[in-house]
Order: structure tokens, then C-alpha cells, then sequence
């Protein structure tokens, strides 16, 4: 009897012991869980993190939007230029603002612009169309479906716009209009009204809209 009550207690400290070489407590025998404030510094931990991370994902996902609508932009002005090579003028300087400046956010330069530059029609893309003097009707670039507003995603936003990976129609294209190798344009690093000159022939910028979370850049940062 007393050599079985001997060997139960050696067999009980060794089970014991093996156990609590791993993360689970053994008291007696018996398992036990974590405690209120282990799990309670676990979820502390995990919001800590939580808050470092989140914001850290959506400003590379910001950026990396930047960087897509820029991209577009720049394949904007590689169309316009080949379109001045073709003719030997640029296109759109009739419907130029006070600053020299095509406003894609206004529904009807939208349309010259995509159907100039296309040779198709924004309202119907299987018949050509001249545009704003593309008479030869040569497709200097082809507008995707994301690239123009169907007017739905943003009441500020209105249909047959061109827009940029973010939703937002409020793109400026700058024209050289007294062929100086000069344009004036807004200075990122200044204020909005500050501008600055710069050697170029054409360039773009897009102005930010608060209201909707879209974001100001410029080409020629």
C-alpha cells in the first residue's frame, strides 16, 4: 500500500512538471486558463498595435493611388503631344480658362477632351468622331470605363467627367498658350494661391475636394 500511494505522488510531480514546461498552468493536476488581466493586456496589445497599423495601410494606399493617377496624367499629356506632332498645333487652347487651363471637372470640356483624344464618342464609343480636331480620327488614347464619372459614386462629381483613382473630376491641364516654354502654376510648397513658373509645354495638377477625402497633387512635384 504504501509503495502504490509512493508511486501515484512520483507520477503526479513528474505529470505536473512536464506540463508546466509549456504555456498552460497545471496546479494539482488540474489546467487552468488565463486570467482576466492577462487577457485584458492581450487585447490592450492588439489595439496598440491596431492603431499604429491602420492608418500606416491606408496612407500607402493613398499614395499608391497618387501614383496610379499620376501615371494616367502623364499618358494624358504623352496623347496631347502626339496629337501635336501629328497636327503641328495643341489641341484645346479654344477652351482654355483665364489661366490657360483645360477644366475637366466642367462636363462639356470633359467630353472634348476624352473625344479628341479617343476619336469616339463618350456617349457612345463605337462611332468615331472628329473632336476638337482630330480630323484624321486617330485614336491618341483609350479612356477605360474607371476613368470617366458615370455621376453616381459623388454628388460633386458629374457624369461624363474624367476622373482620377480616387473619384475626383478636379483636373487642370495647363497649356503653354503663348509658346514661351512657360507655364504658370500653382506652388505645391506654397499656398494655393501662390504660383510659380515652371519650363514646360504642358502640364496637370489635380485640386483636392475635402468634402469627398480627395487629395491635391501635382505632376510636376
Amino acid at each position: 500500500m504504501m509503495i502504490a500511494i509512493a508511486t501515484t505522488r512520483t507520477m503526479l510531480i513528474t505529470y505536473t512538471s512536464v506540463n508546466n514546461m509549456g504555456n498552460t498552468k497545471f496546479i494539482d493536476g488540474r489546467k487552468h486558463g488565463f486570467t482576466l488581466i492577462e487577457l485584458l493586456t492581450v487585447i490592450a496589445i492588439i489595439g496598440i498595435l491596431a492603431g499604429i497599423l491602420i492608418p500606416t495601410v491606408g496612407q500607402v494606399k493613398k499614395q499608391a493611388s497618387i501614383a496610379t493617377s499620376k501615371a494616367k496624367l502623364s499618358q494624358y499629356l504623352t496623347s496631347i503631344q502626339s496629337f501635336k506632332g501629328e497636327y503641328g498645333y495643341y489641341p484645346f487652347l479654344t477652351l482654355l480658362n483665364s489661366k490657360h487651363e483645360l477644366d475637366l471637372s466642367d462636363a462639356a470640356m470633359s467630353k472634348s477632351f476624352v473625344e479628341t483624344l479617343s476619336a469616339r464618342e463618350i456617349d457612345n464609343p463605337t462611332t468615331t468622331t472628329a473632336g476638337d480636331g482630330n480630323r484624321r480620327r486617330i485614336q491618341f488614347y483609350n479612356f477605360t470605363e474607371d476613368e470617366i464619372s458615370d455621376g453616381t459614386d459623388h454628388t460633386s462629381v458629374l457624369a461624363n467627367t474624367v476622373i482620377d483613382s480616387f473619384g475626383n473630376s478636379a483636373i487642370r491641364l495647363i497649356f503653354d498658350h503663348d509658346s514661351d516654354g512657360l507655364v504658370t502654376v500653382p506652388d505645391p510648397d506654397g499656398s494655393f494661391s501662390d504660383t510659380k513658373d515652371i519650363r514646360a509645354s504642358v502640364t496637370a495638377y489635380v485640386i483636392a475636394d475635402s468634402s469627398n477625402g480627395f487629395p491635391s497633387y501635382y505632376l510636376y512635384e
